[in-house]
């Protein structure tokens, strides 16, 4: 059996994959804000670094497998958090966990999006290309001039750019 992390660990879909996974006999290092192996705030740089060194020191360097559950909604005023945590909460990590997950012979990881990838309208690409350039900043400043419709726009960018990944 292998060594998985779960990042949204505690609750949702990322709690199902926990209990999917240990029901079959694998070792579970779950992510999350609150209960979990590894409490974590993945919306902040220092929250998502903590995470990453806490996940690999508890797997002694070798994963066999990384499920990046955690996701943030478009909630109002939460532009930032759905930045941080939906698209740079998933990079970090694995960027993070890139030796470890190689160490083993057949890694797998699996990464939620969404099918708002498909379905919001006028995503604007300078968003997405400024995550994906690594800028939180300016894809927050394209959000804002969608004015209320900005958290939904945030949402889907952070899911596009992270399948575009």
């Amino acid at each position: 059996m292998g060594t998985f992390a779960v990042t949204g660990s505690a609750s949702g879909m990322g709690n199902a994959v926990v209990q999917r996974l240990r029901e079959q006999g694998h070792r579970v290092i779950g992510i999350d804000v609150r209960a979990a192996d590894v409490v974590a705030d993945l919306s902040t740089p220092a929250g998502r670094r903590g995470a990453g060194a806490d996940v690999l020191a508890a797997c002694g360097g070798r994963l066999d497998g990384a499920v990046l559950a955690a996701g943030l909604g478009p909630t109002p005023g939460a532009e930032r958090a759905i930045t941080e945590v939906n698209y740079f909460g998933v990079v970090e990590l694995l960027q993070a966990w890139r030796l470890a997950l190689a160490a083993t012979d057949r890694a797998k990881v699996v990464v939620f999006a969404s099918n708002s990838t498909t379905t919001v309208p006028a995503v604007p690409g300078r968003a997405i290309r400024a995550l994906l350039a690594g800028d939180a900043d300016k894809a927050l400043r394209t959000y804002r001039m969608f004015g209320r419709y900005g958290p939904p726009v945030a949402y889907a960018a952070s899911k596009i750019a992270v399948c575009r990944w």
